[in-house]
């Protein structure tokens, strides 16, 4: 779970020092409450599960649950008449072998929690990077608070790259009414027409158009949900409401807000520092190569 509040954290902090805008509390913990339900529906699900790990070509079978806890033990005769010590061995090696198989099972759960949780978080993030207001500058760009210097010897031929290309549909709403136009546009066809009464076209209409086959009154989706779309700089999020009911939970939420993006940036700082000190780089000039020889 520590890994899902940092993430939190450092959402709540870019969206703070981007834009000045805070995340409510409760969604927040809503947005880890999501993260924790999902685990213990895995927990419920995994406890009913049986790894089974067998040794010596299937005289020994150990029966456990993912986590290794043992429910059944299944042991050949033959294998009573073995030395105790080789009889233990051989046992462990069965239930290390279960345990092998659940490790996989668990990791396999927690991958998919683990992406639920960036399909939820996605549209924020894409709030966050997807707006007209971040621009990227050349690789040796010198930034001045008016803007960039600009050699003369390369005017015009120095581009200032956009992170947001004008023409290419990056919203998931736009690309999906882009997909769904072509779509269309596709289905208007002859060989569209025809494609639909395969038996792979009816299976997308089914899965992929429910509207279209769905009879009036039918339970279910009506029309195709558009994805939830944050414009974060232009979304009024909790920071006017609080200032004007309740400014001390203003200035609250606000410090919350700058101190997790400091307490992110030095995590980042501390964690960098740490890989140049294993990789030996840690240094903060380079080292003076007539002090190194002379000694």
């Amino acid at each position: 779970m520590e890994v899902y509040h940092r993430i939190g954290e450092r959402l709540r902090g870019a969206l703070w020092a981007h834009h000045r805008r805070l995340m409510p509390e409760r969604q927040f913990q809503r947005i880890l409450a999501f993260v924790y339900n999902n685990k213990y529906q895995y927990q419920i699900r995994l406890d009913e599960m049986q790894c089974v790990g067998t040794a010596l070509a299937g005289k020994v079978e150990v029966i456990t649950t993912p986590s290794g806890h043992v429910k059944k033990v299944r042991v050949n005769p033959e294998v009573t008449d073995m030395h105790p010590a080789d009889r233990n061995r051989v046992i462990l090696s069965a239930y290390s072998s279960a345990k092998a198989q659940g490790f996989k099972v668990q990791q396999e759960a927690e991958d998919r929690i683990y992406r639920q949780f960036l399909r939820d978080i996605k549209p924020i993030v894409l709030g966050i990077r997807d707006n007209p207001e971040f621009y990227t500058v050349d690789e040796n760009a010198v930034e001045l608070p008016g803007g960039v210097v600009i050699h003369p010897t390369t005017v015009g031929t120095a581009p200032v790259y956009r992170t947001i290309p004008y023409f290419k549909a990056t919203s998931p709403r736009q690309e999906i009414a882009r997909r769904t136009a072509a779509e269309q546009a596709f289905f208007a066809t002859k060989s569209g027409k025809q494609y639909l009464l395969t038996l792979r076209g009816k299976t997308f209409q089914r899965y992929c158009m429910p509207e279209k086959l769905r009879p009036r009154g039918a339970p279910g989706r009506k029309q195709a949900v558009t994805p939830l779309e944050i414009m974060v700089p232009y979304t009024a999020m909790d920071e006017k409401r609080l200032q004007q009911k309740n400014w001390q939970a203003y200035l609250d939420n606000k410090h919350v807000a700058e101190t997790t993006w400091t307490k992110i940036r030095l995590g980042d700082r501390y964690k960098l520092e740490n890989a140049l000190r294993r990789t030996g780089a840690a240094w903060h000039a380079p080292i003076n190569p007539e002090a190194e020889d002379r000694w």
